[in-house]
C-alpha cells in the first residue's frame, strides 16, 4: 500500500509537489501564529522587536534632520554668496563712476583755474589730458591743430616743459626737469635773470652772476622767448648751490605741480 502512494507521488508532476509545499507551509505558518496568540508569544515577540527598532528610528530621524539642516545652511551659504557677488558687483560698478565723477571735477576744477587766471594773455591756447602710458611724456593733440616745436607746456598756470617732437596727434615733450630739457630764458621777480635747465632729478636756475642776490622764496618767470611767452611762472627758489669757486650762482626751483598728476595742460604758443 506505501509502496503505491509513494509510485503515484513519483508521478505526480514537478508543478504540483511546489503547490503542495507552500499549502504545507501556509498551514505551517498560521499554526504557529495561532499558537503565539494563544500563548502571549505575539505581544512578548512585538516588543522585542520594537525595542531594537526604536533606536534605529530615533537614528534615522536625527539623520534626516541632519540631512535638511545641512541643505538649510547650504541654500542659505549660496544664497549669501550671490548677495555678496551682487554687492561687489555694485561696488566696484559705484566706485568706477565715483572715478570718473572725481576725475571728471578735477578737469572742470583745473579749468576753472585756468579761465579765472588773471594774468592769461590773448595768444593761442590749445588745452588737451597727459598720455601717460608712454616712457616719454606724451600728451595728445586735437586733429589739424599746428603746434610749433618750443611751445611752452603748462600745469595750473606753471611752466613745466615744452613741445619736442610733434607726431600726427601727440607731442613729445621735454620736462624742465630732465637734462635735455630745452633752456628757457627766465628771471626773478627781483630782477635776477639767469637760465633755467634740468639735472636729471631738479629744475635749477644757473647763469647767475655771483654779484646778483638770491633769495630763497622768489618767484622765478620767464622773460620770453621764441614758443614760449613772457612772465610764465615757473616756480619757487627753494635752495642755493653754489660756492666760491664757481663762476656763477645756481638756485634750485620748486614747482608745485607736476605733468604725471595733472588732469588738463595747457599749450600756449
Amino acid at each position: 500500500m506505501f509502496y503505491k502512494i509513494i509510485s503515484s507521488l513519483a508521478t505526480v508532476s514537478k508543478d504540483a509537489q511546489t503547490r503542495v509545499i507552500e499549502i504545507g507551509l501556509f498551514f505551517v505558518v498560521i499554526i504557529v501564529v495561532f499558537f503565539c496568540q494563544l500563548t502571549g508569544l505575539d505581544s512578548f515577540l512585538t516588543e522585542v522587536a520594537n525595542s531594537f527598532s526604536r533606536p534605529l528610528i530615533k537614528v534615522q530621524l536625527k539623520m534626516l534632520a541632519f540631512v535638511n539642516s545641512s541643505t538649510e545652511i547650504f541654500k542659505q551659504q549660496y544664497q549669501l554668496a550671490r548677495k555678496v557677488q551682487d554687492l561687489e558687483l555694485r561696488l566696484s560698478q559705484a566706485t568706477a563712476n565715483l572715478g570718473e565723477l572725481d576725475q571728471l571735477k578735477k578737469e572742470n576744477q583745473e579749468l576753472r583755474n585756468l579761465l579765472n587766471s588773471s594774468d592769461r594773455s590773448l595768444g593761442r591756447v590749445v588745452l588737451t589730458q597727459p598720455i601717460l602710458s608712454y616712457a616719454q611724456p606724451v600728451i595728445g593733440l586735437p586733429k589739424d591743430e599746428e603746434i610749433a616745436i618750443g611751445a611752452g607746456v603748462l600745469v595750473e598756470g606753471t611752466l613745466v616743459g615744452t613741445v619736442q617732437e610733434v607726431k600726427q596727434d601727440i607731442a613729445i615733450l621735454t620736462l624742465l626737469w630732465q637734462k635735455n630739457s630745452t633752456p628757457v630764458l627766465a628771471t626773478t621777480e627781483m630782477g635776477v635773470q639767469g637760465l633755467v635747465i634740468g639735472d636729471g632729478r631738479r629744475v635749477l636756475l644757473t647763469e647767475v652772476q655771483m654779484d646778483e642776490e638770491l633769495e630763497v622764496g622768489q618767484r622765478v618767470v620767464t622773460t620770453g622767448q621764441k614758443g614760449i611767452e613772457k612772465g610764465l611762472l615757473i616756480g619757487i627758489i627753494r635752495s642755493l648751490q653754489s660756492s666760491t669757486s664757481d663762476a656763477t650762482k645756481t638756485a634750485v626751483i620748486e614747482q608745485y605741480v607736476s605733468f604725471y598728476e595733472a588732469q588738463l595742460v595747457e599749450i600756449k604758443y
